[in-house]
């Protein structure tokens, strides 16, 4: 039985407290790979808390692959990688292309604006703010290549709070959306490489890689994240790993450990962790960013403002590990800030006051109220549809029995936007679109519905 001094947690929640101690205990080989947890009601009574409290802890350690979850036998604690070799590197301060592609979309879906409206309105009250009370020279003076000071800061602070990521803000690069940075880091690694992305996944990535001289190989995913067997002669892989994209995937903790392995082993490779929706998770705790765990300095972590605030902003960020941050001073630090200095004060002033935060939480309520009401209405009607991965941010994914064509057709039919439930096989390089079980698959985005809307749109696969 697990034992644990539950009086000792300080200010950590219950939850909180008992999935760390599991957590480390998994990591440092106390609980032993293979090894079977107690029941929750076992351990809740044993520990004197909640078979809530324990069923978020394990929910979490599930989420991050810390502990597997196996129906009808329990839970238990996964292998963690101890080999990695990582000698001789000191932690940092921050602590082949594809032959089919997809038809050409329109749809992006990590472009999508959640709930805009109330994005809009901060966005406004806060520009008014910025007008009326900032100096104007700091309003309307140039901004450093790098972002201006002041931001940077902000965004150090975000992290440190909502990641718990020790950033210096001298390692931070704001550009004008994700794309943007995406090209300079592009830039930063040289023409001629190969980039690994997920397949399926963003299909915009291959394009822009490609259109700056990379070779893209698109590498598959299997249940704990990228295939690492798959990476090959890769000299970059662009991944999400909190959620990817579209699956919602969250990347165990195993594979993560592998995949920095991979990155450590040969000199100029590079993780590009793209962090885009991490703050939506809508169950637990947010997923861990990779870059917690980088010892060797090898990820290169991008995050964007566009899901939360509006893609019309192109707002975004890169924190740059010291060997690409020099080679950035040294060869990029001449451009000029691609993001004017008006909207720099603007999103520092709704870091530091709380607004962002709270906006952030009243999206976060509102795309719950849609994923229950998706899921409540799926459960209800059996199986013939499932919802895979709910709680992984902006959106999640619907396995239908039956013909993709005519779901389209009825759910068009019924004045629900195509923008609701995008085939799968938009965002797969090889075209697949079917589970394993012959289901058809659709990227349904919370923030296209309705609580009544995606109720409906679960009962079409039923007429």
């Amino acid at each position: 039985m697990l034992d644990y001094d539950m009086g000792a947690r300080g200010n950590c929640s219950l939850y909180d407290y008992l999935y760390q101690r599991i957590r480390d205990d998994v990591m440092s080989g106390e609980i032993a790979a293979g090894q079977r947890l107690p029941s929750k009601r076992a351990l809740a009574q044993h520990l004197g808390v909640s078979v809530v409290t324990v069923e978020g802890a394990y929910a979490q350690l599930v989420a991050e692959g810390y502990v597997r979850s196996r129906p009808r036998s329990g839970y238990f604690a996964c292998a963690v990688p101890k080999g990695v070799d990582l000698s001789g590197v000191s932690a940092p301060e921050v602590g082949g292309a594809g032959v089919v592609r997809p038809a050409d979309d329109d749809t992006d879906l990590t472009s999508s604006t959640s709930f805009s409206g109330d994005a809009a309105r901060l966005w406004a009250r806060a520009l008014r703010q910025t007008l009326a009370s900032e100096p104007e020279d700091e309003v309307f003076a140039p901004a450093p290549a790098q972002g201006s000071a002041r931001l940077r800061r902000a965004i150090a602070g975000h992290l440190r709070q909502t990641r718990g990521l020790a950033v210096d803000p001298s390692r931070i690069v704001v550009g004008a959306g994700a794309q943007m940075l995406d090209v300079m880091i592009s830039q930063l690694v040289g023409v001629g490489h190969t980039f690994a992305v997920e397949d399926p996944g963003y299909v915009r990535l291959t394009r822009i890689y490609e259109a700056c001289g990379q070779c893209v190989l698109h590498v598959p995913l299997d249940e704990q994240g990228v295939c690492v067997d798959a990476l090959g002669d890769a000299d970059v892989l662009h991944l999400m790993p909190s959620h990817q994209f579209p699956t919602g995937r969250v990347t165990s903790i195993s594979r993560r450990y592998e995949l920095l392995g991979w990155a450590a082993a040969r000199s100029g490779r590079w993780l590009v962790e793209d962090d885009y929706d991490c703050e939506f998770r809508l169950a637990g705790r947010p997923v861990p960013a990779l870059l917690s765990i980088d010892a060797a300095g090898r990820v290169i972590y991008t995050n964007t403002f566009s899901k939360s605030l509006g893609s019309a902003l192109r707002l975004a960020y890169m924190v740059l590990p010291e060997e690409l941050m020099d080679r950035y001073s040294r060869e990029l630090g001449f451009y000029s800030s691609t993001v004017s200095s008006v909207q720099q004060v603007t999103l520092a002033r709704i870091l530091e006051d709380g607004s962002y935060e709270r906006h952030v939480a009243r999206v976060r309520k509102r795309c719950r109220d849609v994923r229950d009401a998706l899921v409540a209405a799926v459960r209800s009607r059996g199986g013939a549809m499932r919802v895979e991965e709910p709680d992984s941010g902006l959106h999640a994914v619907v396995a239908v029995y039956g013909d993709a064509a005519d779901v389209v057709k009825r759910a068009l039919a019924a004045g629900i936007p195509q923008a609701a439930f995008v085939p799968m096989d938009r965002y797969a390089w090889d075209g697949a679109n079917a589970s394993d079980d012959g289901r058809t698959r659709f990227v349904v985005p919370y923030d296209a519905l309705d609580a009544e809307t995606a109720a409906h749109f679960a009962d079409l696969a039923f007429e």
